[in-house]
């Protein structure tokens, strides 16, 4: 079995290499300035020269206020260039794994969003991102598609290192938005949800194959999720705010809470427990003191 990852530089990308090489699997991890899947015959050519087991794509612009001042970049990177993925794991027979975002949906839901919920992207990021979707879908049908949230992890940015840098400059208050909710989703945890889908793919004659939602679990706000990030800075005074009070180019939706039901049932996973694996980072990151018997490992 060999796993080709497309945007290994990312937080899942770069996740997903560590820990397929933990379980012993041969992984291939390709980083944007390896492989531009904006370039159709590059991917094609790439994929066709590899012949891995599985693709895994994580590639995407994910600078969710910059799409909204570059759209054209955006659709060639999430949507069209989804779709050069697609396209090249069809004329090659293979499996492809692509990563979505809870941005497909506008967030005026009440309660959590199933994966046939009414889809109404209210971001250039959340419109290429569904674009990237239907590609994926009109090109191949042997495909995952694995929506997430609220990613966090060791390397790229993410909220958890933005909150640790302004607390460490000083910073106090802190305002923090406090109306929207989700499930913080960890890229350790992603990564080992791909792989687990990917063993089932390889191993398995019967696939149901389809889009699925994949999010930490217990819901937050943004605010909450600052407080335990933060709750080493006793200090430190973390306000709640409101979306109005904090504007963004690209409006976030209120409510990015996914219903995870589907990816259980089908496939045995369950939503990873962001609590624990924040703890956990934040010992990596030098930011937590390593309990009495731990080696800090």
């Amino acid at each position: 079995m060999s796993i080709l990852v497309l945007g290994a530089g990312g937080q899942v990308g770069a996740a997903l290499r560590w820990r397929a090489m933990a379980r012993g699997q041969s992984v291939i991890g390709l980083k944007h300035d390896e492989l531009d899947i904006t370039i159709a015959d590059a991917v094609r050519r790439t994929v066709a020269d590899i012949r891995p087991s599985i693709v895994i794509n994580c590639a995407a612009h994910t600078a969710v206020d910059r799409a909204e001042e570059e759209p054209e970049r955006a659709m060639a990177i999430n949507g069209e260039g989804a779709g050069n993925v697609a396209l090249s794991c069809a004329l090659a027979s293979v499996p492809l794994i692509h990563l979505s975002t809870d941005y497909v949906f506008d967030g005026s839901k009440t309660g959590p969003y199933r994966e046939d919920d009414p889809i109404a992207p209210a971001t250039v990021y959340g419109r290429t991102k569904l674009a990237g979707e239907r590609a994926v879908f009109d090109a191949w049908g042997k495909h995952v598609i694995l929506r997430t949230s609220w990613v966090f992890g060791a390397m790229g940015s993410n909220f958890v290192k933005t909150m640790l840098r302004l607390a460490a400059s000083g910073q106090s208050p802190l305002k923090v938005v406090d109306d929207q909710i989700g499930g913080p989703t960890p890229a350790d945890a992603i990564a080992d949800a791909c792989l687990d889908i990917t063993t089932r793919v390889l191993q398995a004659d019967i696939v149901p194959w389809g889009t699925y939602h994949f999010a930490g679990a217990p819901t937050v706000s943004w605010h909450g999720f600052a407080q335990a990030i933060l709750a080493h800075y006793p200090d430190l005074v973390i306000a709640p705010c409101t979306t109005e009070d904090f504007p963004r180019p690209a409006p976030r939706p209120a409510n990015s809470v996914l219903d995870c039901g589907r990816i259980r049932a089908a496939f045995g996973i369950g939503q990873p427990d962001w609590t624990v694996h924040l703890a956990h980072l934040l010992r990596d990151l030098g930011e937590m003191p390593t309990e009495s018997g731990e080696d800090g490992s």
